[in-house]
């Protein structure tokens, strides 16, 4: 483990350098310091496209990949070594990503894998992990040139991965991959770091999205640039950032830094654009740059960001009354077009993942997922059913909790009568407060930047009741996780700009932040107050996302360790059928034996879509070879032993 997480932070100075390096040479000519915060993104985004290219076009293998990042960080730390651009307040960036992560990693320290090896959904986290370990093990070509049942015959969890990889969006597992570069490493913390890492860096491209809003105060004052920093922080750490991590969304979370740090750089642009100018070939570059690495990183959220800026520009051109010559169009249409010539260029395999999704997402199938994906919509412990209050609770949760406040809401399991009622009336007025604040810049002159800051969260927001009211519920609520970034950022942008709330519109809109960010911080003292009392570290209970298959964390162990096996010739895996939703605990074993690369032989081999896998029948085990059990602890939980 030591070793793994001295190689993450490795990792995590590597990106930084670069993204450092490319930030000095795009703004030379600025004094602006906060540019240094852009650092994550863009060498996340230079790093995404150049191993995604080497890998899936070159056919290169991850370990030679990852000889290329060594190569570039250390290059890039040499030239900035050199150059002296190893300032205090870069320095001071990359310091602050790096607390928070470490920070963020606390709970998966105390829980171990019983926390992290997978959160609130287990299919999803599964099929990151195995496409992690199939692109970490072999360059693609090992698996072009061979067939289901030669793939399948070494571990089926390489062929699903293989599968994952050349049908899905696989550039974040391949990052992932490259991170791993112990093979003796446990590849579910390998997993962690990375998405801890991911979820810090969101906090990089928020603070610069925050200057570029409220340039007039963060950019100009320290104190007002510290206040930035620790409204950033609560968005990773607080609700927004734990329920993307607990619902086990780990291209969405990677695509996050990427795509805000885009939108900061196109309200740089459209407002040069709006003033009559063409934009400048550096920043056009860097938005190329970043539109094509959040398309390979999370196409659906890519897309959707890109009708958002479409609608905000052309709103932004008639609320300036501003036309646009053929100069300015070609360039916006450039783009787009070129960005997805990027994506093509890094992996053309793509195409048909996005074909698939179009036709997709918005299936009826898929939208009963919202049963438990959005169960948090109704607030943290339901609404008052059955009373006179229940109409307004639905009402109100709804809205505070879609705001991002759910932990806020009343407990009427505890509270009963006026008690009830009080508490009722307090969430109605919260939520009466979240629409105000939605709909005030229609009475109030606001800044170009935050104006299109607004555009984005309305419009969005639009969409999301749009849907909901044609029930596609799980589609909406996956459009409110692409633009919680931004309506956070809006919600929260007030407490930057305080000495401007001298009139009632200004407070109550300062209330709500303060309210806003209170929650976030409730939600970080409710996480590690979570882990105290809940032994089977499964999570929130009640209507948060958390528990996807109630009674495997609270029946098993996950604590296998492939040590106690190491210098096998094989395994033989017992039936495991008496531990809940059995194929789940199943798999975790076969991941961890193949990334030991020890065979294994089920007694009862079913993958985690519960289809049974025949070609483990097939391998034959000879030598010393060792069988694994489920057997009750004292707990009565299961744990899993070695049988001589």
């Amino acid at each position: 483990m030591v070793l793994d997480f001295g190689v993450a932070l490795l990792y995590i100075v590597i990106i930084y350098s670069v993204g450092q390096w490319t930030v000095t040479w795009l703004y030379q000519d600025t004094d602006d310091w906060t540019v240094n915060w852009l650092s994550f993104a863009i060498g996340f985004s230079e790093m995404t496209i150049v191993s995604t290219f080497l890998y899936f076009m070159c056919g290169m293998s991850v370990q030679i990949i990852r000889i290329i990042w060594l190569a570039l960080g250390g290059i890039s730390v040499a030239a900035l070594i050199r150059r002296r651009l190893f300032t205090k307040s870069s320095l001071g960036s990359l310091g602050c990503v790096i607390v928070l992560w470490l920070f963020l990693l606390l709970p998966g320290m105390i829980g171990g894998e019983q926390y992290y090896v997978y959160r609130g959904n287990c299919t999803d986290q599964q099929t990151y992990v195995e496409e992690t370990v199939a692109l970490s093990m072999h360059p693609i070509g090992w698996y072009d040139q061979r067939t289901r049942d030669e793939i399948g015959m070494v571990s089926d969890v390489l062929w699903r991965g293989y599968q994952w990889a050349v049908r899905d969006r696989p550039s974040a597992g391949l990052m992932i991959a490259v991170m791993r570069c112990n093979p003796a490493g446990e590849i579910y913390w390998v997993v962690y770091l990375f998405r801890r890492f991911v979820q810090a860096m969101i906090a990089a491209s928020l603070f610069y999205l925050l200057c570029q809003t409220g340039k007039s105060t963060v950019r100009a004052k320290r104190v007002s640039g510290m206040t930035g920093i620790a409204v950033s922080v609560l968005y990773c750490a607080g609700f927004w950032g734990q329920i993307q991590y607990d619902i086990d969304a780990v291209s969405q979370m990677a695509s996050i830094a990427v795509l805000a740090a885009l939108t900061a750089v196109f309200f740089q642009n459209a407002q040069e654009l709006a003033d009559g100018n063409l934009c400048d070939r550096k920043q056009y570059l860097l938005m190329i740059l970043l539109a094509a690495a959040g398309l390979a990183l999370y196409l659906e959220s890519a897309l959707v960001h890109g009708a958002l800026y479409l609608l905000t520009g052309c709103f932004l051109l008639l609320r300036e009354r501003k036309g646009l010559d053929w100069k300015r169009i070609a360039q916006l249409v450039s783009i787009p077009v070129l960005s997805l010539l990027f994506l093509l260029l890094m992996n053309y395999r793509i195409t048909g993942f996005l074909r698939g999704q179009i036709h997709s997402s918005f299936d009826t199938e898929r939208q009963s997922w919202a049963g438990y994906f959005n169960g948090w919509w109704l607030g943290r412990y339901g609404v008052d059913d059955g009373r006179i209050t229940g109409p307004v609770s639905r009402f109100s949760n709804r809205i505070v909790s879609v705001a991002g406040m759910y932990n806020i809401t009343p407990n009427y399991e505890r509270y009963y009568g006026i008690t009830a009622l009080f508490l009722t009336g307090l969430t109605f007025l919260l939520a009466c407060l979240v629409l105000f604040c939605m709909i005030r810049p229609v009475v109030e002159k606001k800044e170009r930047s935050e104006w299109m800051l607004w555009i984005i969260v309305l419009t969005g927001s639009v969409l999301v009741v749009g849907m909901c009211l044609g029930e596609k519920y799980w589609s909406a609520g996956k459009l409110l996780y692409y633009i919680s970034p931004y309506l956070y950022v809006y919600l929260c942008m007030p407490v930057m700009n305080m000495e401007k709330g001298r009139k009632l519109p200004a407070k109550l809109a300062l209330l709500l932040a303060g309210i806003m960010l209170f929650s976030n911080g409730k939600m970080i003292k409710d996480q590690y107050d979570n882990l105290e009392v809940d032994w089977a570290r499964s999570g929130y209970m009640g209507n948060y996302p958390s528990d996807m298959i109630p009674g495997l964390k609270r029946s098993a162990r996950f604590t296998f360790d492939t040590q106690d096996v190491q210098g096998a010739d094989g395994v033989v895996i017992r039936d495991l059928s008496m531990v809940s939703d059995h194929q789940i605990y199943l798999q975790y074993l076969k991941v961890k034996l193949t990334c030991a690369e020890i065979p294994f032989v089920p007694e009862n081999d079913i993958d985690y879509y519960r289809s049974v896998v025949e070609i483990s029948r097939q391998r034959d085990l000879m030598g010393n070879v060792l069988t694994l059990e489920a057997v009750p602890s004292q707990d009565g939980r299961y744990e899993i032993v070695t049988v001589h």
